[in-house]
């Protein structure tokens, strides 16, 4: 088989090579410190906006499509997906008590919906809008 010899070598080539591994590039000089407010994931100040809420806005928006398409798995789908990215949003919870409505689970609607209430509830608009949906999954018991 091998030698001492030619064992040795083996080891110190692997141990060598092996080491290379563990250098790290660093960063380039013009990254270091960069100013958040100029990072692609922020909107300019003036929206308000960051992007996570943007995304978690979009996601909301296809759902609405995909509830009046009568497809309530899809649209359950993208507003969890936006709750984990904007977890205050209430209009988010308010559309997915819809969809649970939708595939008759009262006990998920009833969830959402009170989640929807806690925030929207100071909205007049909303304050209705959630009333009315109670009364529907209500009637649906």
């Amino acid at each position: 088989m091998f030698n001492k010899n030619t064992a040795i070598r083996m080891i110190t080539i692997m141990v060598v090579l092996s080491g290379c591994t563990l250098w790290r590039p660093t960063a380039p000089q013009n990254k270091a410190g960069e100013d958040i407010k100029s990072h692609p994931a922020v909107i300019p100040e003036r929206t308000g906006i960051d992007a996570r809420t943007k995304a978690a806005g979009e996601f909301r928006q296809r759902a609405c499509r995909f509830l009046e398409n009568r497809k309530p798995d899809d649209a359950i789908n993208l507003l969890e997906r936006a709750i984990s990215l904007d977890p205050k949003e209430g209009r988010n919870y308010y559309y997915l008590s819809r969809a649970w409505l939708m595939k008759r689970n009262t006990a998920q609607a009833i969830e959402f919906n009170n989640l929807a209430e806690i925030y929207l509830g100071e909205s007049d608009e909303w304050h209705q809008k959630i009333e009315n949906q109670k009364k529907s999954i209500e009637n649906m018991r």
